[in-house]
């Protein structure tokens, strides 16, 4: 193995060590704890501000999201029953994230805004003198806090990319049209009762939809057959597993594998191929494989048909904005 090879696998090896550390501890101390209601708002947390601070601008990101992006989150959980709140709450969290592109900070902020869809789809609820959106933004405080400061402690090791900013006239255009779309998802989502299914069908809206359209069709592709085979990894693994710590476990290593794939900057699908059967391993523990599977894959195809949808009306607008601005790609 050569020099270059040696040095990017001690340094996605490096960056998985500390996603483990710093994205799931919190989750790991409050599932030891009991705090059962918790354990989802830390897991989703801190996945969500680990990818943010390491495709972002570091430790400086983390302090940067930490307040907003618990005010979101409690904002969410208030949210949930409401249709409408929970629509305008998800729009705005999204309209934000795109918004980031204007310092190229729009794919690190990208799992915020899917971690508040998992919330607002399937809500925490805490037991206690408190309300549940107060503690579940404190929860998420703590976390994203607490992966701010593994990363700073460890910022010798943790080398961001670099980002390149866009054009305002894009970036509006990108952040309006991604409010949109999640908001009116979400509505459905919370009128429908779909549950966490929904928030796979917000997850996948929030992937696909991209500030090139180009750039969205082939991740609809990659997103699409991904989850199918994933889908069959996850089908394969449940016909000869069904114990719920296994299962537990089965999903960690997954999981871990999609992480690697995505930071050694593997194509789209690799990622997606894992991840589904990650997830859906960790949702089998209380039901069955095949359940969740056909679940998950039937929302992320909803979610995939809608964004292309959207992205086809929207073709020759951007076509002509293309022309306008003489961009490279659309």
């Amino acid at each position: 193995m050569s020099s270059p090879e040696l040095a990017k696998t001690k340094a996605i090896v490096t960056s998985v060590l500390l996603m483990v550390i710093a994205g799931f501890a919190p989750a790991v101390v409050m599932g030891a704890l009991g705090w059962k209601s918790a354990v989802t708002v830390a897991m989703l947390g801190g996945l969500a501000t680990f990818l943010a601070c390491t495709m972002g601008r570091g430790w400086q990101t983390g302090l940067v999201i930490a307040v907003p992006f618990s005010v979101l989150t409690a904002l969410a959980v208030w949210a949930a029953p409401y249709a409408l709140a929970a629509a305008i709450v998800l729009a705005v969290a999204a309209f934000l994230r795109g918004y980031g592109a204007k310092a190229g900070m729009h794919n690190a902020l990208l799992t915020t805004v899917i971690a508040l869809g998992f919330i607002v789809a399937d809500p925490p609820t805490f037991t206690g003198p408190l309300p549940s959106a107060l503690l579940a933004g404190l929860v998420m405080l703590a976390t994203t806090l607490w992966v701010t400061l593994i990363v700073f402690l460890a910022k010798k090791w943790v080398h961001p990319p670099k980002l390149a900013p866009m054009e305002t006239a894009r970036v509006i255009w990108f952040s309006s049209i991604l409010a949109v779309m999640v908001g009116v998802a979400t509505w459905f989502v919370v009128d429908l009762n779909l549950g966490h299914g929904g928030g796979w069908i917000i997850l996948t809206i929030v992937v696909v939809y991209q500030p090139y359209l180009g750039d969205g069709f082939k991740k609809a592709g990659g997103r699409a057959i991904g989850t199918v085979l994933g889908f069959l990894i996850a089908i394969i693994v449940g016909a000869f597993v069904t114990n719920g710590p296994v299962l537990y476990l089965l999903g960690t290593v997954c999981l871990v594998v999609a992480m690697v794939f995505m930071m050694a900057g593997k194509p789209y699908w690799w990622f997606a191929t894992f991840l589904t059967p990650a997830i859906v391993l960790y949702e089998s523990a209380g039901s069955t494989v095949e359940k969740v599977a056909v679940e998950r894959l039937d929302a992320t195809l909803i979610g995939i048909a809608g964004t292309l949808a959207v992205m086809l009306i929207l073709l020759p607008l951007a076509k002509h904005f293309q022309r306008k601005a003489g961009a490279s790609e659309y």
